[in-house]
């Protein structure tokens, strides 16, 4: 690439503007002198009356460039940004307006008025401009979301800065001495000893830096995969490769040596790298297609061009901004029935406690409600009907309270609902009387009509009250009394709930895990075109005192918020060990896998890493008969910590799972980003695909995706034989569910074992 041409160079003055808008900065670095300048280009060629860039901040509205723009027209604007959209829109264009919104960024409107009969050149130069700023504001922004290292420490932010006045010469530059000022800069960051930018056509590699390596053309190729990052250790250096993607297209690899193993910031800062010099290496072809322009008839066709670059680069804006923004949700929101979970109803509350105290409000109630039999539900239909059952039931919920209560959903079936100023019966009542006259319609559950009862407990804030956990223990207390008492029961707290010897449920879990009495299920895994036994996956069953046996779903949650989900973990990994040990003598030949379902806390640091290996190793269990699941939510929030622990885990033999595939928002990324060996496709997708072609296309996505990667994908939640069918038809290669079996005890898994002896995969 060669330096840029002058404006002058150009045969017109409208392709001379043009130039001189396509080296526009960003307003944020923009001068007084330059935003003057840009005014008197324009008004050569177009003579303008009135010119501005309006932008929004917390204040209201405000004029980041005017030109003839008079008190009065900005007093017909108004400062609410609500109205601006529909003030701008109703500009004439019968009296030479013009007017183009711009997103993301300092400025959001560009308006100018010239003369009717120079409206269509005022449109094409303003529509130039739009594009430009559009350009320079999204490609910030999206610079500053492709970092998570910038709020993390100052020394990074010191070392991006760096990067950035690096790239910011690429106006100015050619590109070898830009390339090799980036190196330079590289060299002392990460003390890198290569730095290659190579690019593969049709089999022969081209050199784009530098032109002459000192690698052989073989040696760099074979470390060049158009999808995947490559890490090799070759000639006692450390090479990383990672391909560069121009509109979803191959463009070209970026190749780094270094002499020791990169940090997982330093893999961090490395990902930061390749997505600027990615969009670096846009906007200088961009730039480099502008400065080949000829003619004033190929400027229509440029300009489509920065549209759809413009359109891109604000999709990828606006994917990087939903993703955070429902991770967000998903933090504070149970993932099945979208109402708040313990997490946020901890929250409300704490503010509501806080104002109580202080303002000596009116206080506020807390309804605890448990669904009575409900695993019932889950034994007879299915978990399917059972999540129907909860969903249909958070809607109802919902629909019973006033505008500042609110509904959650602590795990399993329990729910609670917060009455905002409602401490006296007269409150409460309406309340509870719409419950209960909801919830006694029948559901209507995959073609069956089920009645359902629930047992309800209500406790309210009081002087007495010193924290929000003894109120909901009170109202956990109040619940379990209303079950005593026969369940479909309403029970206010009172000193009576107390003197029993029922425990909190907390206290409960606590309780069965000193006494052991949370243990592992297994359900099979099998290859679906001959049923052969390949895997199995742990879940866990808490057995209650009194014999009760409660699936995951009905404590995991409530280990979750209350600290015990390691202790439990370790707890069900032990159990799992120590079951696969007496297993083995009888299992022969018969090849299986162990996946069990842990918490992404267990990713935090390499203590965490190494107790649960030590468990493995005090069982004496080789660690590759087991697989160790993340649920994809969890996974998606843990920090970078997080993916050194996973490699480590590889390492060690153990081979990762990413289970409940779909159900986040990182799910393509998560396949590049994170070191999995497997592919668990959410069950909700298995129960809908007969029904719903978009269920059916994902899964079969997924299918093509992990063949072309090499991941192994296993389908929960196969629940009749129409599902087995269809997903033996689709070439699907593993699945589970209820219809291929139940979860068992160890004991029972025992038979399949024998069966299967002698087998091999």
């Amino acid at each position: 690439m060669s330096a840029q041409p002058r404006a002058s160079q150009y045969s017109t003055p409208l392709l001379a503007l043009m130039s001189a808008i396509m080296d526009f900065p960003a307003p944020s670095s923009a001068t007084p002198k330059e935003y003057d300048t840009l005014i008197q280009q324009l008004d050569q060629l177009c003579p303008l009356q009135h010119f501005g860039m309006l932008g929004l901040s917390e204040s209201g509205l405000h004029w980041v460039c005017e030109h003839q723009i008079s008190d009065s027209f900005k007093l017909q604007l108004g400062l609410e940004a609500s109205l601006l959209t529909e003030q701008l829109t109703q500009l004439d264009e019968a009296q030479g307006w013009c007017v183009f919104p711009i997103e993301h960024g300092q400025v959001q409107w560009l308006l100018a008025c010239s003369q009717p009969k120079e409206l269509p050149t005022l449109r094409l130069l303003l529509e130039c401009l739009a594009t430009r700023l559009n350009e320079t504001q999204a490609g910030s922004q999206f610079s500053e979301l492709a970092s998570p290292l910038i709020r993390k420490d100052p020394d990074w932010q010191k070392k991006i800065e760096s990067i950035n006045r690096i790239i910011r010469l690429a106006n100015t530059l050619p590109s070898q001495a830009l390339f090799s000022q980036l190196e330079a800069v590289l060299r002392q960051m990460l003390a890198i000893k290569d730095v290659l930018l190579v690019r593969i056509d049709s089999h022969q590699l081209e050199k784009i830096y530098p032109e002459l390596p000192l690698h052989g053309d073989e040696f760099i190729a074979g470390m060049c995969h158009s999808t995947n990052n490559i890490e090799q250790h070759k000639e006692q250096l450390f090479w990383y490769s990672q391909p560069l993607r121009l509109q979803q297209q191959y463009f070209a690899h970026f190749i780094i040596s270094t002499p020791q193993l990169l940090e997982t910031d330093d893999r961090l800062f490395l990902d930061f790298l390749r997505s600027q010099l990615t969009l670096l290496l846009e906007l200088r072809r961009i730039r480099q297609q502008l400065h080949d322009i000829n003619s004033e008839d190929s400027i229509n066709q440029r300009l489509q061009q920065l549209r759809q670059t413009n359109l891109r680069l604000q999709k990828q804006l606006k994917q990087h901004q939903e993703q955070e923004r429902r991770l967000q949700f998903d933090a504070l929101h149970d993932p099945l029935t979208q109402l708040p979970n313990r997490a946020l109803l901890m929250n409300h509350l704490n503010h509501a406690m806080t104002h109580f105290h202080r303002y000596k409000s009116p206080g506020f109630s807390l309804i605890f409600i448990d669904l009575d039999h409900f695993k019932q539900v889950n034994d007879t239909l299915g978990h399917g009907a059972g999540d129907q059952l909860l969903k249909e039931m958070s809607r109802r919920l919902q629909s019973c309270i006033r505008q500042n209560d609110m509904v959650a959903r602590l795990g399993g079936d329990e729910f609670v609902i917060y009455l905002d100023s409602s401490k006296n019966e007269e409150d409460i009542s309406p309340v509870l009387n719409r419950i209960i006259s909801r919830l006694s319609y029948p559901f209507r559950l995959q073609g069956n009509e089920l009645s359902i009862t629930v047992s309800l407990g209500v406790a309210s804030v009081s002087e007495q009250t010193t924290d929000i956990s003894q109120l909901l223990h009170q109202a956990d207390l109040a619940m379990y009394q209303a079950k005593r008492n026969g369940r479909s029961r309403i029970v206010s707290y009172s000193e009576e709930c107390s003197a029993q010897t029922w425990a909190s449920p907390e206290e409960m879990l606590a309780k069965a895990l000193r006494e052991g009495r949370i243990l592992p299920y297994f359900q099979p895994v099998i290859r679906l075109k001959d049923s052969r036994l390949t895997g199995l996956e742990v879940m866990a069953r808490w057995i209650t005192e009194e014999g009760v046996l409660k699936d995951a779903f009905d404590f995991i949650p409530l280990a979750e918020q209350c600290g015990l989900i390691q202790e439990l973990d370790y707890q069900i990994l032990r159990h799992t060990c120590q079951q696969l040990k007496a297993w083995l003598p009888i299992s022969g030949q018969c090849k299986f896998k162990v996946a069990i379902n842990l918490s992404g806390k267990h990713l935090v640091n390499h203590e965490q890493i190494m107790r649960l290996m030590d468990i493995i190793e005090t069982e004496g269990i080789a660690p590759g008969y087991l697989i160790f699941e993340f649920n994809e939510r969890e996974l998606s929030r843990q920090d970078s910590d997080a993916l050194t622990s996973l490699h480590e885990l590889r390492a060690k033999g153990i081979q990762i799972s990413l289970d409940d595939f779909g159900t986040g928002f990182s799910s393509l990324n998560a396949l590049f980003h994170f070191p999995v060996d497997y592919i668990k496709v959410d069950d909700s997708f298995t129960h809908r695909m007969l029904q719903s072609p978009k269920d059916l296309a994902l899964i079969r996505a997924m299918r093509d995706i992990c063949q072309d990667l090499d991941f192994t994908l296993v389908v929960e939640g196969i629940e009749n034989q129409q599902q087995l069918q269809k997903l033996i038809d689709m070439g699907c290669l593993m699945g589970q569910g209820r219809y291929i079996s139940p979860p068992m005890p160890g004991a029972d898994i025992t038979p399949l074992l024998t069966q299967t002896k002698g087998e091999r995969g």
